[in-house]
């Protein structure tokens, strides 16, 4: 089976890690999402004038060079980057690059800009120049969905099943009251909601932590999926593992085989959900 994890983190190096990782886990190829976990400060970042940082993946664009049947990335993009509308242009142009994301979940001033509208012209850029927009913005079902009907042509990935554990919920959530799983459910309902938009499909990554159920064997996650897949279609739902900062410490493979082994999935279902989802929103060919 051809399999895509969405998301990962690596770099600086780590290359032939990771290939000898995927091979012994049969996946096929992975999403790079930059990011260097020594300092967890953005890096690797060019710094402007403003305090401005500009985010780079000279890793990422390593590895696609150099095996570009296993490995694409995305670009993350500062909102208040001068150069935003440039720099989505040479994603748009570069062979291995797939898709741009924005992270305004990290801050409760960036989850505020990001529901007025203060991410627009980076998705403006991004849906005229035909790439997909990875978004992490937890607990805000009513912003996504005036982002889906405000840019209908926008592929719009929701990151880590649009929703807050409750440890970032008091971390960076802001001190947002932590919620018991009844309550999560609620919420996810609403991110669910979304379906309704056909420009919208959603990453199911950190769901152990997000619902707080192991990802092995995986059988408290296994109804919540089958809900997502009922309402979206396992043709918009595409599996990262994240594995590189799982919250609850659990490996590549945990996060793998839990949803490989969902004795409640077709093998139609699971061949969307692991691969052919990301191949088909990301544009990017076995």
């Amino acid at each position: 089976m051809d399999i895509v994890d969405a998301q990962i983190h690596f770099g600086p190096g780590r290359i032939d890690e990771t290939l000898t990782a995927m091979d012994a886990l049969g996946i096929r190829a992975v999403l790079i999402d930059e990011y260097w976990l020594r300092s967890f400060a953005n890096e690797p970042h060019h710094a402007l004038p403003g305090e401005v940082q500009r985010p780079v993946a000279p890793t990422a664009e390593l590895a696609a060079q150099i095996h570009p049947e296993r490995f694409s990335y995305l670009l993350r993009i500062n909102r208040e980057d001068p150069e935003y509308a440039g720099i989505v242009r040479q994603v748009r142009d570069a062979p291995a690059a797939r898709a741009l994301r924005i992270d305004p979940g990290l801050s409760g001033a960036e989850r505020a800009e990001f529901a007025a509208g203060g991410y627009d012209h980076i998705c403006k850029a991004a849906g005229d120049c035909g790439l997909p927009l990875f978004v992490f913005a937890p607990d805000q079902p009513e912003a996504f969905a005036r982002l889906a009907g405000a840019f209908p042509d926008l592929r719009i990935v929701v990151d880590h099943c649009g929703l807050f554990s409750n440890s970032m919920r008091a971390s960076i959530g802001g001190g947002t009251p932590a919620l018991n799983d009844e309550q999560q459910l609620v919420m996810f309902d609403k991110v669910l909601s979304l379906a309704d938009f056909p420009n919208v499909a959603l990453k199911w990554g950190h769901s152990s932590a997000m619902f707080d159920k192991p990802a092995w064997p995986g059988e408290g996650l296994w109804p919540i999926l089958r809900k997502a897949i009922g309402r979206f279609g396992a043709e918009r739902i595409m599996w990262a593992s994240d594995f590189s900062v799982n919250q609850r410490g659990e490996s590549w493979a945990d996060l793998l085989y839990g949803v490989l082994g969902d004795p409640d999935l077709t093998q139609e279902e699971r061949e969307w959900v692991l691969g052919r989802t990301a191949r088909t929103w990301l544009d990017w060919p076995v």
